[in-house]
């Protein structure tokens, strides 16, 4: 019985290990989102917001280097922010909902590796 479950889980690592949706190693997303924040993008959002935890969940770890307004904790900075998430660019540019890094990518001229 341990043998089993011991493949099982070597095989689901390896299975994860080897899914990673095409997004970038942890190195390069901080790069990515240290160059999207320094670019002038800030994404409106709350924590609640199932859709801001999405956008969260696409750079893992590495979103401590977006600059995130939470619309809850801050709401004086969501000033004109009627949905979240919400991008606002630097050319004062604002898109709503769900952006993939790809999207990011080319709206803020940062090179996702």
């Amino acid at each position: 019985m341990k043998k089993i479950v011991i493949v099982g889980l070597i095989a689901t690592s390896l299975f994860l290990t080897g899914c990673n949706n095409g997004t970038s190693s942890t190195a390069n997303l901080d790069d990515f989102a240290k160059c999207v924040t320094t670019a002038g993008a800030k994404m409106y959002g709350t924590a609640t917001c199932p859709h801001c935890q999405n956008q969260k969940a696409l750079f893992g770890e590495s979103f401590q280097y977006i600059d995130f307004i939470d619309c809850l904790a801050t709401p004086n900075e969501c000033s004109g922010i009627d949905r979240v998430p919400t991008r606002e660019f630097k050319d004062g540019s604002k898109e709503v909902g769900e952006k993939t890094l790809a999207e990011l990518a080319k709206k803020t001229n940062c090179e996702l590796k």
